[in-house]
This record gives structure tokens, C-alpha cells and sequence, in this order.
């Protein structure tokens, strides 16, 4: 049993760069990660954006939500100088640029579809452009897409059957232990649970039904320890720094 299991950069490196921005993800690679998490949901006009909230207003200078704005306005937002100084005028990615960034470093990545909460049009136009946006992927054997939003999920899959998918776990949902029926309709790779209430008990489970199981998020290495004698596949983790070498290139 490795000591560590496998280490994903949750929203990049984003306790030392401004989360779900290059500069994140490029710190991510800098501190030895090999593999990034990120979000992504969908702007008004069909743009793809890099983001982790439905609204814009606690990692950029924007306010309110994007679901009725564009391209144009992605480009005006900070989304550094909350953080610090030293990354003001850091842009909001697309998601293009950081399955680019894959493609150029050979880092691996997850990609959270975000529960998109803009209608039905605009939910409809997120999988279709999403299905075409992987395309680009020299490494899909090191690539899963996932989502708590698991209808977005399922028509990910049923689209891109040659993508591995993450059956995203909520603690707070309360259908939360039904996670097997979903995930094994869906032939999903791995589930994503929480750390928080996670038993050993039910890690067991998970494994014993065939799945890979990535932690979120896991800040402590001794947590990361301990999950990793439970048998986990991976943690996400806000200090990939923190890990040794040996565990970052996993």
C-alpha cells in the first residue's frame, strides 16, 4: 500500500494562486502535480468558462451571474486581485485553454461539470459543447469528467462513451449513500465522495463494487494518510505542495 494515494490539484494549486485560473493550475505543475481538478458551467452565449460558483462575485471583480453575459464581459473580469496583488489581472480561463494546457505539459485532469442552473437551453448546450470541446484531449486515458449534477452527467456519458466519468458524492444530499445504482448505470470509472462523515466502511464498499475512489478535500497529509490505508485511488487537495514528489506523480 503506497503511502499516498493519488494527488489532484483541487482548482489547481489554489491555496498559492487564485482557484480555477492558469496561474493556479501552472503553480499546480511548478509544485510537481500531475494532475488539476477544475469547473466548468456555461455563459449566456455559449462560452465556456473556467468557474466554480454560479455568480461572480466572490473570485473576480464582476458581480451577479453569468448565465445572461458573454464572452465580452469574461474578458473585462479580474480574477486574481481577491487573492493577492501579485495576480491581479488574472483571467477567467475557458475551459479550452486548460484542456490546451493538458495537451502542452501532459498534466491529467478532472473536469467538474457544474449543475448548471441557466434553463434547459442553455443546460442542453453545455453537453453539446462540452462533447465537442474534449476532442482536443491527447490523453483520455488520464481524464474524467464529473458532476454532482449526475442528469448532466448521464448525458455527458451517453454522448462520450469514451470518456471516463466520476460519480460526484455530496454528504449534505440525503440520497448520498445511493451512489451505486447511478454510478454503475452509468459505467462510471470512480466515485468522488466527500471526506467529511466518510466511513472506511463505506470506502470498502465503493472498492468492493469495482470503483476508483478520489477524496474531496483533503488539506491534511495525515488525513491523506489515513485515507490512503483505507485504500483510496486519490484525494483532492487545495496544497498539493504539502505532498512528497513521490505522490504528486502518481
Amino acid at each position: 500500500m503506497s503511502e499516498f494515494p493519488r494527488i489532484l490539484a483541487h482548482r489547481g494549486a489554489s491555496s498559492l494562486a487564485p482557484e480555477n485560473t492558469m496561474a493556479a493550475f501552472v503553480k499546480a505543475m511548478e509544485v510537481g502535480a500531475h494532475w488539476i481538478e477544475f469547473d466548468v458551467d456555461i455563459m449566456g452565449d455559449g462560452t465556456l468558462l473556467v468557474m466554480h460558483d454560479h455568480t461572480l462575485d466572490r473570485t473576480t471583480s464582476g458581480r451577479g451571474g453569468y448565465y445572461d453575459k458573454g464572452f465580452s464581459d469574461l474578458r473585462k473580469l479580474d480574477a486574481g486581485a481577491w487573492f493577492s496583488d501579485v495576480y491581479r489581472f488574472e483571467p477567467v480561463p475557458e475551459a479550452a485553454d486548460v484542456l490546451e494546457f493538458l495537451n502542452a505539459t501532459g498534466m491529467h485532469g478532472n473536469l467538474e461539470i457544474k449543475p448548471c442552473l441557466g434553463g434547459e437551453e442553455l443546460r442542453e448546450r453545455v453537453i453539446e459543447t462540452l462533447v465537442h470541446s474534449v476532442d482536443v484531449l491527447t490523453d483520455q486515458d488520464n481524464f474524467l469528467v464529473s458532476s454532482f449534477d449526475h442528469d448532466l452527467l448521464a448525458r455527458f456519458g451517453a454522448e462520450r462513451p469514451d470518456i471516463d466519468l466520476a460519480w460526484l458524492v455530496d454528504p449534505d444530499d440525503p440520497e448520498h449513500g445511493e451512489w451505486r445504482p447511478g454510478a454503475t448505470a452509468l459505467g462510471c470509472r470512480a466515485i468522488n465522495p466527500g471526506d467529511e462523515g466518510l466511513t472506511e466502511a463505506t470506502v470498502a464498499q465503493m472498492l468492493e463494487a469495482g470503483f476508483e475512489v478520489n477524496v474531496w478535500t483533503v488539506d491534511s497529509v495525515a488525513r491523506a494518510r489515513e485515507l490512503a490505508g483505507w485504500g483510496v485511488t486519490g484525494i483532492f487537495t487545495n496544497r498539493p505542495q504539502d505532498f512528497p514528489e513521490s505522490a504528486l506523480i502518481r
